[in-house]
């Protein structure tokens, strides 16, 4: 082998990065994402950042069942629940279910609510994905609130019913002060936002390589079109079946880490209206792309907390103040704001979302640059 043909098997720099360039964009957003939200001129405090990245993996374990599969679930907060309460219950429990220690408990739970919800997707698949797409929405819907109401009626005192489960769900090994959340192991102390970024990165690289395999490929063909996809030979049912246990394994860890992050269960996170936020942030962020519902989560949760805490407007931003504008009762309806974002997305491009016109932007950028340069 010569020199020259050792030269062209190697791949250039470029080539390498454009092929790595979703772990690596998810590396920076991981290292970017904390001192930017926790800055004073946006949101001043680190508690937002931790809770960007469990909703960022929430949305994305959703659109891997929409953006990719081609099915909407109207009910996904189901999944949710799972990693937020089987936990829980045997925490706040403990002997009375597991007779261990508070970590060997809440690992048991953790392992239950991921080994329940993969048996629960799958039978929940094999049961409604053959009935059609608007069957599929309304029927995930309509198994989301039955365990809504059965979570409520609080069975065997359980699940605390509206209230919740707020006391005693913390495991031993997780410490929190002021507010601040820590996790203790092997004498070392792991702030919490690094222990949910390493999960973040772990179950997103994992859904990466999903996406990227040939099951992946598979759910898209099955989106784009299932008809060709079936005459060539893909058992289409069983794609569907599988995608419906994957969204709701990453779904299920996304809930693991809300409950500490939250200190507890509560009710209202298997709302429908979860469910909806959900189907929102992912539409507004790109289904069509895997960092669509990364963004479409930072969006919805920035705009939640930074406008509503909003009110007043001034020009410059100094001690120098020359304009002042009074907006706390304009930003108290965010959601109405949002909501007008998300109908001009719809309309100009449904399955782009921001992330499909920030691509758009940096392409026609990069296109310029290339004829100036050249």
């Amino acid at each position: 082998m010569t020199e020259e043909t050792t030269q062209e098997s190697v791949p250039r720099l470029p080539t390498r990065l454009e092929r790595y360039r979703i772990p690596l964009g998810l590396l920076v957003l991981v290292l970017a994402l904390r001192p930017v939200v926790s800055s004073d001129l946006l949101l001043g405090y680190n508690a937002i950042a931790s809770k960007m990245l469990i909703m960022m993996l929430f949305v994305a374990g959703f659109n891997l069942l929409f953006g990719y599969t081609g099915l909407l679930s109207f009910g996904h907060a189901m999944f949710l629940g799972f990693g937020l309460y089987i936990p829980a219950i045997f925490v706040s429990n403990g002997p009375g279910l597991l007779p261990a220690g508070g970590g060997v408990t809440f690992l048991f739970g953790v392992a239950l609510a991921v080994a329940g919800v993969a048996a629960y997707g799958y039978l929940l698949g094999r049961l409604i994905v053959g009935m059609g797409e608007i069957y599929f929405a309304l029927l995930t819907l309509a198994f989301s609130q039955a365990i809504y109401f059965i979570v409520l009626r609080d069975p065997a005192g359980l699940t605390g019913g509206s209230n919740g489960l707020t006391q005693g769900t913390l495991p031993a090994f997780v410490e929190q002060t002021r507010g601040e959340i820590a996790i203790e192991a092997f004498g070392q102390s792991l702030d919490w936002y690094w222990a949910v970024a390493l999960v973040f990165l772990v179950g997103m690289l994992a859904l990466w390589q999903i996406v990227r395999s040939p099951f992946g490929r598979s759910l898209v063909a099955v989106s784009e079109n299932e008809q060709l996809a079936r005459a060539m030979g893909v058992n289409t049912t069983r794609y569907k079946i599988w995608s419906v246990t994957f969204s709701g394994i990453f779904s299920a860890l996304a809930g693991v880490l809300l409950m500490i992050q939250s200190s507890g269960a509560a009710i209202e996170n298997l709302s429908v209206f979860t469910s909806g936020d959900t189907v929102l942030m992912a539409v507004l962020g790109g289904v069509n792309y895997f960092f669509g519902p990364v963004v479409g989560a930072f969006s919805w949760l920035f705009v939640e907390d930074f406008l509503t805490g909003f009110e007043l407007w001034q020009f410059p931003l100094s001690e120098l103040t020359l304009v002042t504008v009074d907006l706390s009762d304009i930003l108290v309806y965010w959601q109405f704001l949002l909501g007008a974002l998300f109908v001009v997305v719809v309309l100009t491009a449904p399955e782009e979302g921001i992330w499909g016109y920030l691509s758009s932007v940096a392409e026609w950028l990069r296109t310029k640059l290339t004829e100036v340069i050249g």
